[in-house]
């Protein structure tokens, strides 16, 4: 690990079955999918614009936003929340799906004029 938001392999090890293969197609990549979550999380973690990217570390900035926006486009994003969420709470002890909520009425908010 380079940095403090690298990822392990263990945690790559995770994820990895979650993104999409690649395809045989066209010339081969020149960056792995590791590559760029790391400077994904990189950018994320210090709250960086895309331009902070350091160019020596990373794959270049219109290649991790290209992915970046491509894997959000297609759900994956939410698709890694998802599954990590079912495996923390079954680490925990508990289902992978919750079966009830709670919403405190303190802390949603309604608006200003009554009315039904």
């Amino acid at each position: 690990m380079r940095l403090p938001s690298d990822l392990t392999d263990a945690e790559w090890a995770v994820l990895e079955p979650l993104f999409p293969a690649r395809s045989h197609r066209g010339r081969p990549p020149l960056w792995s999918y590791p590559q760029i979550v790391e400077a994904q999380l990189y950018l994320l973690r210090g709250g960086l614009p895309w331009r902070m990217l350091p160019p020596d570390l990373f794959p270049p900035m219109t290649t991790v936003q290209h992915y970046f926006y491509r894997w959000r486009d297609m759900g994956l994003w939410r698709s890694i929340n998802h599954t990590l969420l079912m495996a923390a709470r079954e680490a925990a002890g508990l289902e992978a799906s919750p079966s009830a909520g709670v919403i405190d009425s303190q802390s949603v908010k309604t608006t200003e004029s009554g009315g039904p």
